[in-house]
């Protein structure tokens, strides 16, 4: 069968798929993960684009593509794809990723408990995952440090001063009171969550928002949280990013930068569990622990769930294809 590119991908899901790929593919370069990023992005952006895009993926799946480690320790490292580009952190697609390289024996598999590093452009990540019988029943993994940002007022046509509280956990979240703007958390508000955040972002694109004061920079809000308290350390949320995409699971990252805020606010004892759950009801079970940075506190945030495995394919790229880049319809 003649093909340009012959791609392999091991998919999970979690409610939220992710696809990791993991062979077809030149040699991601670079010294770094974010050199390795942007070799990415200027020399392969056809692999996300191929497989998460429509045909072969779909405007909600995520994604990661396996690269060589950049330190000595870990054993591998990720790139983070959505139909765009590409995340510097996704705890979703860490789990599905850690997940695919137990279940395929890409790492050194000791039962119960499996340990490894994975190198990320936020930095490594401390992987831990429950075994049995070459099972994975649950993957967890210590984040990096998350903390809080700052906070904006923006004013909104139907819901007058709105408070949107930044805080950074491997991307930077914007969490918002669900109440505060008349939305439910739950699926069928999902187009109203979706043109509130648009709402929001055409705002607060505008401006210059609270400078990151670890990272000597403005910040910015990559994604919108939509909050409601539904228990003590237990959230249930709507998490949407751009170009106006709801994510289906309570996100790793964004459960990182909720716990920070938490914790900053008084609201969560460190070592406490915390719970956040998705719009459609699946739950990332999480804690963490104080740490402290340079310029200020912040939470060292560990998280786990449970992601199933869903298929191992073999996707055949034709050069003659006019979809060979996939396409995307918003809307």
């Amino acid at each position: 069968m003649y093909a340009r590119h012959q791609l392999t991908t091991i998919d999970h899901h979690h409610g939220q798929a992710s696809r990791t790929v993991v062979a077809g593919y030149p040699t991601i370069r670079g010294g770094t993960m974010r050199e390795k990023a942007d070799y990415y992005l200027a020399n392969l952006s056809w692999v996300h684009e191929g497989l998460i895009r429509e045909p072969r993926g779909h405007r909600n799946m995520l994604g990661a593509i396996l690269t060589e480690p950049v330190s000595s320790d870990s054993a591998f490292g990720l790139l983070f794809l959505h139909a765009n580009g590409l995340f510097d952190g996704c705890g979703d697609s860490t789990f599905c990723a850690a997940a695919a390289a137990i279940e395929t024996g890409r790492v050194e598999v000791t039962e119960p408990v499996t340990r490894f590093s994975i190198d990320t452009v936020n930095g490594p990540l401390h992987v831990e995952a429950d075994v049995a019988g070459g099972i994975v029943s649950e993957v967890r993994f210590e984040n990096i440090p998350s903390y809080v940002v700052g906070r904006e007022t923006v004013s909104l046509p139907d819901h007058g001063e709105v408070a949107v509280d930044i805080a950074f956990g491997g991307n930077y979240f914007g969490f918002v009171d669900a109440a505060a703007v008349g939305l439910s958390v739950e699926p069928a508000s999902e187009r109203a969550i979706i043109a509130t955040a648009l709402e929001l972002w055409d705002v607060l694109d505008a401006r210059t928002l609270a400078e990151n004061v670890h990272l000597g920079a403005p910040s910015r809000i990559e994604l919108f949280t939509f909050v409601k308290k539904t228990a003590a350390n237990r959230y249930r949320v709507a998490n949407v990013y751009k170009p106006g995409r709801m994510g289906r699971t309570p996100s790793g990252t964004g459960t990182s930068a909720h716990i920070a805020l938490r914790f900053a606010q008084g609201d969560y004892d460190a070592g406490q569990p915390f719970i956040q759950e998705s719009i459609l009801g699946t739950e990332f079970r999480a804690s963490a622990k104080p740490h402290q940075l340079r310029a200020g506190p912040a939470v060292l945030p560990t998280i786990g769930t449970k992601s199933f495995l869903m298929g191992v394919h073999q996707f055949y790229i034709d050069p003659a294809d006019p979809y060979a880049r996939g396409q995307t319809i918003e809307g």
